[in-house]
């Protein structure tokens, strides 16, 4: 399988899920999973599964937005999000290791990817969005 394509024009979320606010410490995308850089004032960035840092998953954006700009984040467990994306039900889709903002399907990761997962997917364009941050890299 590949990464997911998100089209940030058509990310939506459903429900009343809980969104925080941040700012963005570099281009973001709506559909991107966000991590918070603690070395930049919290400043929220695109997640990589290949360092322990970057990997530890914030949520999800709501907004594109450049550096410095505010950006709304989707954090609740159990929220429906359609990522503007082709999914397939019952994948559970992670953090990418080879690009920062990327989603792929756990199988996508390897040795040495820190795994954070983003949700699973329960059709074929939503994912039910629950991030668990297991802050362990695959053996």
């Amino acid at each position: 399988m590949t990464a997911l394509n998100q089209t940030a024009a058509n990310v939506v979320v459903y429900g009343s899920p809980a969104v925080a606010h941040g700012t963005a410490g570099g281009t973001i995308t709506a559909g991107m999973p966000v991590y918070r850089d603690t070395g930049d004032s919290n400043k929220l960035k695109a997640c990589r599964a290949n360092a322990a840092t970057t990997a530890v998953c914030y949520g999800v954006a709501l907004n594109s937005a450049s550096n410095g700009q505010p950006l709304a984040v989707l954090r609740a467990a159990d929220s429906v999000i359609n990522l503007g994306a082709t999914v397939a039900a019952g994948i559970v889709y992670c953090v990418s290791d080879a690009v920062a903002g990327q989603i792929v399907p756990s199988g996508d990761l390897g040795s040495g990817d820190y795994t954070s997962v983003i949700g699973i997917g329960i059709n074929t364009t939503h994912v039910q969005m629950n991030i668990n941050n297991s802050g362990v890299a695959i053996a």
